[in-house]
């Protein structure tokens, strides 16, 4: 078994780093939504570090060397996305990402296989359009001529398939002219050779 090489604790190569995502995700460890709550974390730790650093320019009198590196990057200072509404504060420090408060412990959302709620009430409700009720079409059953004319077709397609496009138009102008049944010999025997 190859060793790897052995690193400092805490410290991971970004492939090393990427892998381990992958594989927490993967094992349900983490999912997705917390590492977006990660990474917006990220704005909201800047933006306490930058008025920290504020508050001690401030304290040591160099305020105005601060005022251009603020312009930069109005929307990192803040700690808030572009597009979010003024005032509307991050998540509390407290709180775990990605999980609203007094959700349980689990995979976020709806159970796999159950349809959203307003999606069962629209289907137990019949739509009724002009006084008669509305729904699935019935299947009605195909003929045997139908079926043997199906069948055929799927045998042809599945051997013109196997040429190339210049042949495949000939095959189709044996199928127009002498029939399917013809095309079909003729690519049978083509393939024999």
């Amino acid at each position: 078994m190859a060793r790897l090489p052995r690193q400092s604790s805490g410290s991971l190569s970004p492939g090393q780093a990427q892998y381990v995502l992958d594989r927490l995700i993967r094992d349900r460890r983490v999912n997705a939504s917390d590492l977006h709550g990660y990474v917006a974390d990220m704005g909201r730790e800047i933006s306490e570090l930058e008025e920290r650093l504020q508050q001690l320019r401030s304290a040591a009198g160099i305020a105005e060397a601060a005022a251009p590196a603020e312009e930069a990057a109005p929307a990192v200072r803040r700690g808030r996305k572009p597009g979010r509404k003024p005032g509307r504060p991050g998540r509390p420090p407290g709180r775990p990402p990605g999980r609203p408060p007094g959700r349980p412990p689990g995979r976020p959302g709806r159970p796999p296989g159950r349809p959203p709620a307003s999606a069962a009430a629209v289907a137990d409700a019949p739509a009724k359009v002009g006084g008669k009720k509305r729904g699935r079409k019935a299947k009605s059953a195909i003929t045997p001529e139908q079926l043997a004319s199906r069948q055929l077709q799927g045998r042809y397609l599945a051997l013109v398939r196997r040429f190339p496009a210049t042949k495949r138009l000939q095959y189709a102008k044996t199928a127009k002219d002498r029939g399917r049944e013809a095309a079909i010999k003729d690519m049978s025997d083509a393939l024999k050779k």
